[in-house]
């Protein structure tokens, strides 16, 4: 459970390519390295024995070593693994003793043994780092959803069950009469504002940014991207047709005037409530040579399908062999097995660990996590599926989001939000036949509070960025590439990005 997966043996293959080809020769003609080279191997070394604090700050002293010889390349790529250190324990800022302390603070009336039994490697998320445990910083909020009456008390206290409460209404109500899968349009107004103070920046060099716009996908429609500035540095307009919504700019940095490097994108779309209504009786047999189907059948980075996911996709629906029913039992499976949760992505994605297989072996998934679960407990059993990302856009509530499709033939795409359909269980004074109700409605249905990005998980980004972009899987904030920037800058951007949303 929870055990963190070893780093490409291929890094430490591009590691000590780097320290030849910066190195230089000595009178004799052999090679030697520098002190830089022998910095950047010890940083490696640090890295493979998950000692990455040690790590990062040694690749951070070759980076210094490498640009005070003027090897701007070493540089650049002592700087970039020095970051992908970071980002393996940026989750993670507690050790046992602070872990224990957030704990008792929130949960005075736990035990110590029961402290200590939250914090196992069953039941927590940890990672061993520098000859230590650190846990997740999410660790005090995902006991609470691993805990229905803790979770309950927390809403009974505010009055105010989220989407539960918001979204009953649209649960509760009949589907309409021969009106198809798709009703009730809401108009949504757009900007999103990426402002970034000057002084952060490089005086040189070229930023390369990929904005996230809207697709149109089933549920949404009439899309327009009304305009994105600065336009003079646009390189490619968002394709509203493609499988991944984005503008892409290149900014020369010494172009950047005043305080603020301003990038701003205004667009409209119409989203629809989806309601499909299914007979299992007529749900045709899938074309398997069809291009489509092979790709959403197949296994991918993060919905990846393993033997363990096939083992557990058919223990799941035993006999059951109909498509839709297939798809309802996986549903159900981790409606009633896996609670909410929240995971630390940047080190599934550093790391290289599958989202779908961590989920399968930990337990702990949040919507993204949960959703690409589905999509490869289904695509282990021949029944395309995808993770479709964006906004959830309920008012009030609006956040990040992703959600399941799974594909019937003869009926389409069908959403299924494992998610939204568990804040039921999180309702205080919900009866049990109301939260069965909700669930049922996002089996199939779909609220209009959606912006949609993407129609699935790891789709290429276009143009390529090659390795510059370290966090591919969900574009719902900008993507940035600079090859002179010494920050992160995709996590700095997440205190300078905003977007504003308003219902027409």
């Amino acid at each position: 459970m929870n055990r963190i997966w070893s780093y490409s043996i291929l890094f430490l293959l591009l590691i000590a390519a780097a320290a030849f080809s910066a190195g230089c020769m000595s009178e004799k003609g052999a090679w030697a390295p520098s002190p830089a080279d022998e910095l950047a191997a010890r940083a490696a070394a640090e890295y493979t024995a998950s000692n990455y604090q040690a790590a990062a700050e040694l690749f951070t002293q070759a980076y210094s070593d490498y640009q005070a010889r003027g090897d701007t390349v070493s540089a650049r790529k002592a700087m970039r693994d020095s970051l992908v250190a970071q980002r393996m324990i940026l989750e993670f800022p507690f050790n046992r003793s602070a872990a224990e302390s957030e704990i008792r603070k929130e949960y005075p009336e736990l035990s110590a043994r029961e402290v200590a039994d939250l914090l196992s490697e069953e039941k927590s998320i940890r990672i061993r780092s520098d000859g230590e445990y650190r846990y997740f910083s999410d660790t005090v909020s995902n006991i609470r959803f691993h805990n229905l009456t803790l979770i309950r008390r927390m809403i009974k206290k505010s009055n105010h069950s989220p989407f539960f409460d918001d979204t009953r209404s649209l649960a509760f109500a009949p589907p309409p009469r021969n009106q198809g899968p798709y009703g009730d349009p809401v108009v949504f107004d757009m900007i999103q504002r990426f402002s970034l103070p000057a002084e952060l920046l490089p005086k040189a060099g070229t930023m390369r940014v990929w904005v996230p716009a809207p697709i149109e996908s089933g549920s949404q429609s009439d899309v327009a991207i009304l305009s994105i500035e600065p336009a003079q540095y646009i390189r490619s307009w968002p394709d509203t047709s493609a499988d991944i919504g984005l503008a892409y700019l290149e900014i020369p940095l010494a172009d950047v005037k005043g305080d603020q490097l301003n990038i701003t994108t205004r667009f409209r779309f119409t989203q629809h409530e989806v309601r499909f209504v299914i007979d299992p009786s007529r749900v045709k047999a899938y074309n398997t040579s069809d291009p489509e189907y092979l790709h959403y059948t197949a296994s991918g980075k993060n919905i990846a399908v393993t033997p363990g996911i096939n083992k557990k996709a058919i223990e799941i629906v035993g006999n059951e062999t109909n498509p839709y029913l297939q798809a309802k039992k996986i549903y159900w499976h981790i409606m009633d097995t896996l609670p909410y949760s929240h995971v630390p992505h940047l080190m599934l994605e550093t790391a290289g660990i599958p989202e779908s297989t961590y989920v399968l072996e930990t337990g702990f998934g949040d919507c993204g996590a949960q959703s690409m679960y589905f999509a490869a407990l289904c695509r282990a059993l021949g029944i395309p599926s995808r993770a479709t990302g964006g906004f959830q856009l309920v008012p009030g509530l609006e956040g990040t989001h992703f959600w399941a499709e799974y594909y019937l033939e003869g009926y389409g795409w069908i959403p299924v939000d494992v998610t939204i359909a568990e804040a039921a269980d999180w309702s205080h004074d919900a009866t049990s036949e109301e939260r069965h109700r909700y669930k049922e409605y996002y089996f199939g249905s779909l609220d209009p509070y959606r912006y949609i990005i993407q129609k699935d998980v790891d789709v290429p980004i276009t143009p390529n960025p090659g390795d510059a972009v370290m966090f591919r899987l969900a574009v719902q904030n900008p993507k940035i590439a600079c090859d002179t920037c010494t920050e992160d800058m995709e996590i700095l951007l997440a205190d300078h990005w905003t977007m504003n949303v308003t219902q027409v």
